[in-house]
């Protein structure tokens, strides 16, 4: 395939499946993040884990538990052209999830809350070594994300796997459904209404902001200066589906706050799954 000037969100985000051994276990999203010049991988514990974060049981119908995850890259294969237009490979990457001499996990939960937060996040610094990848906290605006009740919230991933010829994660549009200053039985995630699939969970939840023709608070407290037109993506999170029978009636999510991104990478705690 060619590529000029695609969606960098498509580099950010990336099909990922669950192996045991041979067999393909189930299929998610995942996407990147800088943490000091390292790149990390995030999705959800249960994917990592493959045991539901409520009962510990584990997800597949085979009992079997990951032993590596495979996610999707783009790899420039040609240099630019006069036009800026390059070829590129669609190539699986893949990553151990134990460590082969200790057996412990590779990956890092939350520090606190461990399992109850449905979010993991592991290195692949060298594996994506030579890849075309970006990552979301780098993509982002700079804009504070100021964002309430019936705001409109992208989740971005793939619903069902790959589609045929099309390897770009899907935008699928909700609205938030909670005021998200509340965290929901304590724990630091904010309510979604949104009709989103299988295979979705571990996507990166967006707010997209538009201002015209006045100024924005940056994320440091200071304003921007008058613009006439802007948008503005910002991660307001990591999706993981509907863990509970009401939610999924309701067509409720659950989307873990940014923060525990930030709070699972500053502890580098390994999973105890």
């Amino acid at each position: 395939m060619t590529s000029h000037l695609s969606n960098p969100w498509n580099n950010a985000v990336a099909l990922l499946t669950m192996h045991f051994e041979q067999q393909i276990l189930s299929t998610g999203s995942c996407f990147f993040w800088l943490h000091d010049g390292k790149t990390l991988l995030v999705t959800n514990w249960h994917n990592l884990a493959g045991r539901n974060p409520l009962t510990n049981q584990p997800m597949s119908s085979t009992l079997a538990i990951p032993d590596r995850v495979v996610f999707m890259v783009y790899r420039s294969v040609s240099e630019p052209d006069s036009q800026g237009f390059y070829e590129l490979e669609y190539i699986p990457l893949e990553v151990t999830l134990n460590d082969a001499e200790t057996l412990r996990s590779r990956w890092y939960e939350h520090p606190i809350f461990g399992r109850r937060v449905d979010v993991a996040v592991i290195e692949v610094t060298d594996v994506v070594q030579g890849c075309n990848i970006e990552h979301v906290n780098i993509l982002e605006s700079n804009a504070m994300p100021n964002v309430s009740a019936s705001h409109d919230v992208f989740v971005i991933g793939f619903p069902f796997g790959q589609i045929a010829n099309a390897p770009a994660p899907i935008w699928k549009r909700g609205s938030i459904a909670l005021d998200p200053t509340f965290n929901p039985e304590g724990l630091p995630k904010i309510l979604i209404d949104t009709a989103t699939r299988e295979g979705m969970s571990g996507s990166v939840a967006v707010a997209r902001q538009q201002v015209l023709g006045s100024t924005y608070e940056k994320k440091d407290g200071s304003l921007s200066e008058p613009v006439i037109f802007a948008k503005h993506d910002v991660v307001l999170g990591v999706y993981s589906g509907r863990h509970y029978p009401d939610l999924e009636k309701a067509q409720l999510g659950i989307v873990w706050k940014r923060n525990v991104i930030e709070e699972i990478v500053a502890a580098a705690k390994r999973a105890d799954a």
